[in-house]
């Protein structure tokens, strides 16, 4: 007997096969492998996003930390656009930019300015404070930016993961210059400030 007669044989048995155990290993098992299908495709999805959301947030920290002069309302409103444009996402993301220094003296971190687009607000002493145990080690003096994002992720098929938001959080340092100021002059030429 041909390998062809064979096969032609078994299906022709198992086309006239009238136990019912085919159907109903079928209905058992097609919502099973659908929704194995659909988690799979879900997590995957969650992953993907997550990678893309510290990348576009790491990406941010970088450009802002290479900055050697002043920045300004402008230069964070792109930053929030390059954020936006990197994640891809429908929903606006969340951006938070803080610079801050370690007194070693009264052994706290301080706020020198911050800055929020989106939906968050701007960090305060306190809220840096709180959070002390993520901040990295310092010496006196020393300044750092932290750089906080804020993605929320819709999750495609309802199988076991809901929506949630996906945070980034990078303390970076600044690469050309001991601080980075924020240019506080208004658009009509008033009286020059800078927060450094």
């Amino acid at each position: 007997m041909t390998y062809l007669a064979r096969i032609k044989n078994f299906a022709a048995k198992w086309q006239r096969d009238e136990d019912g155990s085919v159907a109903v290993e079928t209905v058992l098992m097609v919502p099973l492998l659908a929704w194995a299908m659909l988690a799979t495709l879900t997590y995957f999805d969650a992953y993907r996003t997550e990678g893309i959301s510290y990348k576009a947030g790491l990406t941010v920290a970088d450009a802002i930390s290479r900055e050697a002069d002043s920045i300004d309302d402008d230069y964070i409103d792109g930053a929030y656009g390059l954020l936006r444009f990197l994640t891809l996402k429908d929903g606006d993301p969340d951006l938070r930019v803080t610079v801050f220094k370690y007194r070693a003296g009264q052994d706290d971190y301080r706020r020198v300015w911050s800055k929020a687009r989106g939906q968050t607000t701007a960090l305060n002493h306190a809220d840096l404070e709180a959070m002390r145990g993520r901040l990295p080690l310092m010496v006196g003096g020393e300044r750092a930016i932290l750089v906080e994002t804020w993605t929320e992720y819709e999750a495609p098929y309802a199988v076991g993961l809901g929506d949630f938001t996906m945070s980034t959080y990078n303390v970076i340092s600044p690469r050309f210059t001991a601080r980075l100021c924020f240019d506080t002059t208004p658009a009509d030429g008033g009286d020059t400030g800078l927060s450094c």
